[in-house]
């Protein structure tokens, strides 16, 4: 739906540029050439003014008939199957019926073991640094110096730029 919008909006600005381009286009008007004669005035023409050709009424609506069509009606060559099957020489083909074969309800066929060499994992162990104080001893991180508070860090000129 997004897409169809921005196509829409895109083609739509698209000719819009276009057309605001080409009301202020110079020399686009077309000239005569110097053997082209370019009339001024119009003259009336015999035809133009002829009462036979402009008077509608003069038609008699007597000589108006409608034309009524033949009805449809269905031949013989219309359903003859030698007019339709213009190469004989192929034969339809038909399928044989399904049967049931023995391989098919088979339980060897169907209950195959296979002989998979199955992958064992080495079994886990606890090894001494999982279980050491020295490791997991949190109270080494405490012994760092204690944060103070500096001059810099309360002085408003470095933070209010």
């Amino acid at each position: 739906m997004k897409t169809t919008v921005k196509q829409l909006a895109t083609g739509t600005f698209i000719a819009l540029l276009l057309l605001v381009g080409s009301v202020n286009a110079k020399g686009t008007e077309a000239k005569a050439s110097s053997h082209e004669s370019i009339e001024t005035t119009l003259q009336v023409e015999k035809w133009m003014t002829d009462e036979f050709i402009w008077n509608t009424n003069s038609i008699s609506i007597a000589e108006i008939s409608q034309e009524t069509e033949t009805s449809l009606e269905i031949e013989n060559w219309m359903t003859s199957s030698e007019t339709w099957n213009l190469n004989t020489s192929f034969i339809e083909e038909s399928e044989e019926s399904m049967e049931l074969e023995n391989w098919m309800t088979n339980s060897e066929t169907w209950n195959l073991n296979f002989s998979f060499v199955e992958e064992s994992e080495e079994s886990m162990t606890v090894e001494n640094w999982m279980t050491s104080e020295e490791t997991w001893n949190v109270n080494d991180m405490n012994n760092e110096a204690e944060l103070t508070v500096e001059n810099w860090m309360l002085n408003n000129k470095g933070w209010n730029n």
